[in-house]
């Protein structure tokens, strides 16, 4: 039953990227703006792995699979949410994080891959969306620039989806609050530094390994 699920995971994720892909297309969004939805909404898939699967070399199945797809798909410039800029490898630096989530934390530690998972989905994906529409204020690292506006948003982002997690896992609330702030910082300096699309693997495997080993 769990590669059965596995496979469900597959579908579901995919039905999800048909429609978003859709709904961007007739709404003549840009192929950034679609990415970063699907950013947000492919994060949640944890939550299906943690109610249908028990091994982690089953939940790990999928991500493999996403990640090798959307290797092929960003090399043949396929769908609109490749149809950026510039060549961006977070489609493929996405799913091999939360591989590795999964790999370090699904059976032991399900809130470390829920809280990394959460930050890289809400903090990174809202971060980006306010950043591109309202950012006026730019920093710069090397060729990237980044806004402050996009950053303040990583911060408050992470903290909410970091506090409700460790609520929802029933941690004490003044420990909820205090290490979701902490934690939040921790990620907005990860994604304000970091080059390019190495965010996504960086903010959820630090944030996964710091509630792991400190909660």
């Amino acid at each position: 039953m769990e590669w059965i699920a596995a496979v469900g995971t597959i579908v579901i994720v995919g039905i999800v990227l048909a429609l978003l892909e859709w709904t961007g297309k007739k709404l003549q969004m840009q192929p950034e703006t679609i990415r970063k939805w699907i950013h947000i909404a492919v994060g949640h898939w944890v939550f299906l792995a943690l109610a249908w699967m028990e091994h982690w070399y089953v939940a790990i199945t999928p991500l493999l699979f996403f990640t090798l797809i959307n290797w092929i798909t960003l090399k043949r410039g396929t769908g609109r949410m490749n149809q950026v800029e510039r060549v961006s490898y977070g489609t493929v630096y996405y799913p091999m994080a939360l591989a590795l989530l999964v790999l370090f934390f699904f059976e032991q530690e399900p809130m470390a891959l829920v809280a990394g998972s959460m930050v890289l989905a809400w903090g990174d994906g809202l971060a980006a969306l306010v950043g591109k529409r309202f950012g006026k204020t730019f920093y710069t690292r090397g060729k990237i620039r980044r806004s402050f506006e996009g950053s303040i948003t990583m911060f408050l982002a992470s903290f909410l989806v970091l506090t409700v997690t460790f609520l929802l896992y029933e941690e004490p609330a003044w420990l909820a609050v205090s290490y979701g702030f902490l934690l939040a910082n921790i990620a907005a300096l990860i994604e304000a530094v970091s080059y390019r699309d190495t965010d996504n693997l960086l903010i959820p495997l630090t944030i996964g390994a710091l509630v792991a080993f400190a909660l």
